[in-house]
C-alpha cells in the first residue's frame, strides 16, 4: 500500500479535478458521504454529531458532513473555531449548503455548556493535511474543547487528526486524539508512525473513486510493507535441500552480564528459517546456550584475534545485542569491520554496535552491505541530536542516517521506517503492524536475528529488512492475541514466527 505527503496528496487531487472533470466539490461530498458511512457503520446506533470546523477545506468536508447527517435524521451541532466570514472557495459553499440544511452552530466558548447523548460521535474537521507551523490560539481552543469531549464519547477526525503534520507523524503542540481516522484521496504517511500512528486510531480509506491511472502519475515514496511477498521467495523447499542452501548466520554479542540478548538473535535467526546459525560470544555465556538452544553453534572468545577464525564461513554477521561497550566489544567491531572489507558479507547492526558506532566515529571502511537497527536513542547518539528531534521527524532522522552510514536503516518505534536508496533516491518503507507489548527487553535482539535468518536465505538487503520487520511485528501481535501485551516476552515472539512461515 503506498503511502503519500500532503504536497502528493494535492497532486493526485488536482490531477482527478483536471483530467476526470469533476470538481473539488463533487470530491468534498464524496468525501463527506464517505465519512458519515463510516460513522453510521463503526458507531450504531448513533443519535447526534459534534462536528469541530474552521476555514478550511477540510471543514468544508465538515460541514457537508452536518448537511448530510441532518437529512439523515441526526441532531447535529457545528462547532465554529473561526467566524462565518472568514470561509472562503468551496469551503464557504459547504457551509451555505450546512445553514441550508439548519444545522445548529456555536462557538468554541458555548461547547461548555452542550448536554452531550452517550450516543453521540464527535467529529475533528478543523485542520487536516492542512497544517502549517504552529496551530493559532482558536484552533488549539478548540482541540482542547474537542479532546475533552472525547474522554466520554468517541471521535472520528476526517483526512488526519489535527494537529499531525500529515508528512512526519509529528505535533508541534498538541492534537486531536482519535478512535478512527477517515482519509480520503491518498492514505497519508503521518498516520502510520510517531505521534500520528497514536493518535490516528483506525484508519479507514477511500480513494473517493479517483482512477487508479491518475496515482500512477504521482510518484509515491513511501509505502506499508509486507513480509509475505518476500517471504515466499524462501520458505518453499526443494526435496533435495540441505543446510547450505539457506545460509549461515554469525551473532556476535553477549558481554559480561548479557548473554541473553545473543542467544535471542541466534534463536529467531534459527526459527527464521537460517540452514546454520553461530553464536559468538564471552565464554561463560557458552553452556547456558547450548542448554537453552542446542541448534545454535555458541562459541567462546576472549579477544578479537580469537574471533577471526569464526568469520570467514558466515554469509550474514549481526553484530551487537549484549555486545556492550568495553575493550572486548571494540575489539569484536573492528575485526568484523576488516573482514566485510575483505569479503562480500552482509553485516547487521544493532545495540551496542550502533553505540560504538557513534563513540568512534567508525564512519569509513563500513561494510558495503549494511542494515543499521537503530531505536530512537540510538538514532539520536549516530546523529549527535536528541530523541525530541529524532521522533518529531522521523522520516527525516532515517534519510540521514542513511546517508550517513550508506546503510539500509531500520528505525525502531512506533511505526518502524525502514530507509534505503533505490535509483538514486531515498524510499521508506513504514510498517504499521505491531503493539505496546513490544516494548521489552529482547525485542530489538529477536528484530536482528529475523532480519538476518532471512537475509542468509537469499533475500536482498531491502526485502530482509522489510520483510524481517513486519515478520516480527506480526508474530508479536499474533502472540498478544493469545497472550495479552503485558508481560510479553521476546521469546514469545520466537516461537511464532514458525507459524507465520509456514507454507501453504
Amino acid at each position: 500500500m503506498k503511502l503519500y505527503t500532503a504536497n502528493e496528496t494535492r497532486r493526485i487531487d488536482n490531477l482527478a479535478i483536471k483530467e476526470k472533470e469533476i470538481s473539488g466539490y463533487s470530491l468534498m461530498q464524496m468525501a463527506a458521504e464517505f465519512s458519515l458511512d463510516v460513522i453510521l457503520r463503526e458507531f450504531s446506533p448513533v443519535e447526534e454529531l459534534i462536528i469541530f470546523c474552521s476555514k478550511g477545506k477540510n471543514s468544508g468536508d465538515g460541514f457537508l458532513l452536518g448537511s448530510y447527517a441532518k437529512e439523515f435524521g441526526l441532531d447535529v451541532t457545528v462547532v465554529m473555531s473561526n467566524a462565518a466570514k472568514d470561509l472562503k472557495g468551496v469551503s464557504n459553499k459547504a457551509f451555505k449548503e450546512m445553514q441550508d440544511s439548519k444545522v445548529k452552530t456555536i462557538t468554541t466558548k458555548s461547547v461548555a455548556k452542550l448536554k452531550v447523548s452517550d450516543k453521540a460521535v464527535i467529529v475533528d474537521a478543523l485542520i487536516g493535511t492542512g497544517l502549517k507551523g504552529n496551530l493559532r490560539k482558536n484552533i488549539k481552543d478548540s482541540i482542547l474543547a474537542l479532546n475533552k469531549l472525547g474522554l466520554k464519547s468517541p471521535v472520528v477526525s476526517l483526512d488526519i487528526p489535527s494537529g499531525v503534520n500529515p508528512d512526519t507523524g509529528g505535533i508541534n503542540d498538541i492534537c486531536v486524539y482519535a478512535d478512527i481516522t477517515a482519509t480520503f484521496v491518498a492514505q497519508k504517511r503521518g498516520c502510520f508512525t510517531s505521534t500520528g500512528k497514536k493518535v490516528s486510531g483506525e484508519v479507514i480509506y477511500s480513494d473517493l473513486e479517483i482512477p487508479k491511472r491518475i496515482f500512477s502519475k504521482v510518484a509515491s515514496s513511501s509505502c506499508i510493507v509486507d513480509y509475505e511477498e518476500a517471504i515466499s521467495e524462501v520458505v518453499y523447499r526443494e526435496q533435495d535441500a540441505h543446510k547450505g542452501d539457506f545460509g549461515h548466520v554469525l551473532v556476535i554479542g553477549g558481554d559480561r552480564g548479557m548473554g541473553g540478548a545473543g542467544l535471542l538473535a541466534s534463536k529467531a535467526a534459527v526459527h527464521s528459517g537460517a540452514g546454520l546459525t553461530s553464536l559468538v560470544t564471552r565464554p561463560e555465556h557458552v553452556t547456558a546456550s547450548l542448554v537453552s538452544c542446542p541448534e545454535v553453534m555458541a562459541k567462546g572468545v576472549n579477544s578479537g584475534q580469537d574471533l577471526e577464525e569464526f568469520l570467514t564461513k558466515p554469509n550474514v554477521i549481526a553484530i551487537g545485542p549484549g555486545l556492550g561497550q568495553s575493550a572486548w566489544s571494540e575489539q569484536m567491531i573492528q575485526r568484523v569491520f576488516w573482514e566485510a572489507e575483505k569479503r562480500d558479507v552482509s553485516v547487521i547492526m544493532d545495540a551496542d554496535a550502533l553505540n560504538l558506532l557513534a563513540k568512534l566515529k567508525l564512519s569509513s571502511n563500513l561494510p558495503k552491505k549494511l542494515i543499521l537497527t537503530p531505536h530512537p536513542g540510538e538514532a539520536a547518539r549516530l546523529l549527535n541530536t536528541s530523541v525530541g528531534v529524532i521522533e518529531s521527524d522521523r522520516f527525516s532522522a532515517a534519510a540521514k542516517i542513511q546517508s550517513k552510514f550508506n546503510a539500509t536503516v531500520v528505525l525502531k518505534g512506533s511505526g518502524t521506517i525502514i530507509c534505503h536508496k533505490s535509483g538514486g533516491k531515498q524510499k521508506w518503507g513504514i510498517c504499521d503492524s505491531g503493539n505496546p507489548g513490544m516494548a521489552s527487553g529482547g525485542m530489538g535482539d529477536v528484530l536482528t536475528g529475523v532480519i538476518a535468518g532471512l537475509l542468509a536465505q537469499g533475500l536482498t538487503i531491502t526485502e530482509a529488512a522489510e520483510a524481517g520487520v513486519d515478520l516480527h511485528a506480526k508474530a508479536a501481535d499474533q502472540s498478544s492475541l493469545e497472550l495479552g501485551e503485558a508481560g510479553l516476552t521476546s521469546s514469545d515472539v520466537i516461537e511464532q514466527l514458525r507459524y507465520l512461515l509456514k507454507y501453504d
